[in-house]
């Protein structure tokens, strides 16, 4: 017998879904939503994580109290304190439900693997985000976090969008080496070098790291 699983419901204060960024949406890139992306209407709340963007959206109630289903009380909860993080194996003295993105970037023209040119210019790409307080700085390390050096911010195409970069770089040195890239935004949050734990892994926004080889 499968275990049953608990009515999938999430809750925005009311001051929220009334200030004009949450929406729903029927349709994509002018066509009706597909069902995957949540047909026939889903909830888009800009600057918060996947889980409060409620697929096949059925109904929508206003309550007076804080609600208490599972997926807010129970599910979906990190550490109540400033880096939403514990150390391994202890248990938060409080929790919150996970809400705003951190801030985040990836490399996305070289993938993990990959062998790059010696003493040839190569420009790397990528995109950055965070909640909406607005990507302000994009730096990459080449030799695996020794140095960083800033990349050229794309067009700021609104607070909620990716931020593309770019970065020309040549590699003067042979062999195996370790491209890092991390972003900030305006309110001072940085990419850790370190990943923060809780005990659902979630939130990670570590800097990342691909593995390529220069020959």
């Amino acid at each position: 017998v499968l275990p049953s699983t608990p009515e999938f419901i999430k809750a925005l204060d009311i001051s929220h879904a009334m200030d004009g960024e949450p929406m729903i949406a029927w349709s994509m890139n002018g066509a009706d939503l597909p069902f995957l992306n949540g047909y026939p209407i889903r909830l888009v709340v800009p600057g918060y994580f996947g889980t409060y963007w409620i697929k096949h959206l059925s109904e929508i109630e206003v309550v007076d109290h804080t609600y208490d289903g599972f997926f807010m009380a129970k599910g979906y909860r990190v550490p109540d304190n400033d880096c939403f993080c514990i150390a391994p194996g202890t248990t938060a003295a409080q929790t919150q439900p996970i809400s705003r993105l951190p801030v985040r970037s990836f490399i996305t023209s070289v993938k993990q693997g990959d062998v790059l040119p010696l003493n040839k210019s190569v420009v790397l790409k990528g995109i950055a985000f965070d909640g909406g307080v607005g990507v302000n700085k994009v730096e990459v390390s080449i030799d695996g976090g020794k140095h960083w050096r800033e990349a050229r911010l794309g067009q700021d195409l609104g607070r909620f969008s990716f931020r593309e970069w770019t970065l020309p770089i040549t590699f003067h040195s042979k062999g195996a080496t370790a491209l890092m890239v991390r972003a900030s935004n305006s309110a001072g949050e940085t990419q850790p070098l370190r990943a923060d734990w809780n005990p659902g892994g979630y939130r990670r926004h570590v800097v990342e790291t691909s593995h390529v080889t220069v020959a």
